[in-house]
Order: C-alpha cells, then structure tokens, then sequence
C-alpha cells in the first residue's frame, strides 16, 4: 500500500536522526532510544511530510528535523503517560513500557530529556528562518503545555471512573492538539499555517476516536500495547460514551470535513500525501 510505504519510509528517516543524535550511551539515552525506535506508525511524522508537500518550500533535512521534533514531543508523552502515577501501563508499541525497561527515575528523565530534544533539533536547524523557528516553537510549547496536551492528560486522569467529563475536550488536547501543530508546522505562509491548524484539529479528533475503538476491535498483539487498558482503568473513551457505531461515523464525518478542506486550498498547492494519510486514518488496523 502507497500510504504503508510512504510512513515506512518516514520512519525511516526519522529513526536515522534519532541514532545520529543521541549517541551517547548512558542509561537516559539508551531510554530514550528504547521508545523512539519501537516499531510505530509514526504518522504525526508522516503528517509533517505531508503537509510540507503541500507548499514545497523546506528542504529535506528541515523537514526530517521537523518530522524528528514531533516525534520526540509524542514519545515523551507516551513514557509519562505509561508511568504507574499517570496510567500505569507496562507495554507499549509492542514491547515493555519505558519504566518497566529502565525503571520509573530513569523513564521521567528520559522523557524529559526528550521533550527539551524537541527544541533544541529545530533551533539547530540551519536551514529553516528565524520567524519560522519561532512560529514552530510557539506551536508545539502551546500544543503540549497547561492548555494543551498536559491539560489533556489531567482532565483525562480525573475523569478515569466517573463518566463525567468532556470526552471531546479530552481527546482535542491529549492527542489532537499535537497533530494539529504538526499539520502546521512545516507551513511558512502565516494565512495557511492558521487554516491548516484548524484542519488538524479535526483529523487530531479523528485519529483519537479511532483509536478508541481500535483498543476495543483490535487485539493487544495489533496494538502493541495491553487492547482492553482503558477499561481496566475505568477511562473515558469516545466509545463508552457514544457507542461504537457512532464513534465510528463521527470519525468519518470528520476525515471527510478535513478532507473536503484540504481539497479547497489553493489548486498549486500538492494535496496528495495529506489526503491519503486522512484516509488511512480511518481504516488503519493499529
């Protein structure tokens, strides 16, 4: 499959940057390395090829670094979100949690070293203008900080056994904020980075409810991490509270908005990468 092969070689690249990178051999460095190289769609990295394609204007080390950037940002989250204070889960992608393999001092620190990687790959880009660097750093610090992502992830824990809470609002900033920032990121012109941000949205949304119900249709061995996890943990997710058949179609109807968007940018502009990566979305089985 064209997307299977696309992602393939995003990953591809990304892991490459990563081993450039982080070369050193301490214990925190072999952590960080245990979850960025784990087998993963790495589809936020494919989302900042694709949505590159569409102007053309970055080269492809400033694309790789960005691609690189995302990545780190959504692999730290991951080692804290798996840590026993946050969701206490002991496999991801396919292998044990971080804190498992190095234990829970260690995978902190490496999820924090991971985060500051992520500035400070795209500050050392050589390629990329000052604006544009500072348009990146904004987006990600807003999309992970106390309003985003990390707002996420409270309002998430705090909602874990009750079936109060707003599910969209849980699943727009845990997952859905950072694949908006990554549509936008690799944008220099200011009125199509803002459009493309909102665009993101609803295929961040998206991509969330999907992976609601794929925890629930999909084995652990699919998945790579314990399927059923979320309801050990008594969590809010997009299909206990609207029900699989909803979720699934309220997923739909968001690629096909997100999708109907793209379509309606500037004819110049490549649209091809990004539209199969919205409808890969939707019938992934991962």
């Amino acid at each position: 499959d064209m997307i299977d092969e696309y992602l393939a070689n995003v990953r591809e690249s990304v892991n490459q940057q990563f081993i450039n990178i982080i070369k050193s051999d301490s214990q925190v460095s072999k952590a960080m390395l245990h979850t960025v190289l784990a087998p993963s769609k790495c589809i936020r990295a494919g989302i900042v090829r694709a949505a590159a394609e569409l102007e053309d204007t970055l080269n492809k080390e400033s694309i790789n670094n960005l691609q690189v950037a995302v990545e780190a940002m959504h692999s730290y989250s991951l080692i804290h979100d798996d840590l026993p204070a946050m969701d206490d889960d002991d496999m991801r992608r396919g292998q044990t949690s971080n804190h498992i393999a190095y234990g829970e001092a260690t995978a902190i620190l490496a999820g924090d070293a991971l985060h500051s990687l992520a500035y400070e790959i795209v500050s050392n880009d050589t390629h990329l203008s000052d604006e544009h660097k500072i348009n990146i750093v904004k987006l990600l610090s807003d999309a992970c900080g106390f309003n985003g992502m990390i707002l996420g992830q409270q309002l998430d824990l705090e909602s874990e056994g009750s079936d109060t809470g707003d599910i969209n609002k849980i699943h727009a900033l845990k997952t859905g904020r950072l694949i908006s920032a990554s549509v936008a990121l690799p944008i220099t012109n200011a009125t199509l980075r803002m459009r493309l941000k909102s665009i993101g949205e609803d295929i961040g949304l998206a991509f969330q409810i999907m992976d609601d119900v794929l925890e629930i249709t999909a084995s652990s061995a699919t998945l790579g991490k314990d399927s059923g996890s979320d309801i050990k943990n008594k969590k809010l997710t997009y299909v206990s509270v609207y029900g699989l058949e909803s979720a699934i179609k309220n997923a739909e109807k968001l690629i096909e908005k997100s999708k109907n968007n793209i379509i309606d940018l500037d004819d110049s502009f490549n649209k091809k990468s990004l539209l199969e990566i919205c409808d890969f979305i939707i019938s992934r089985d991962n």
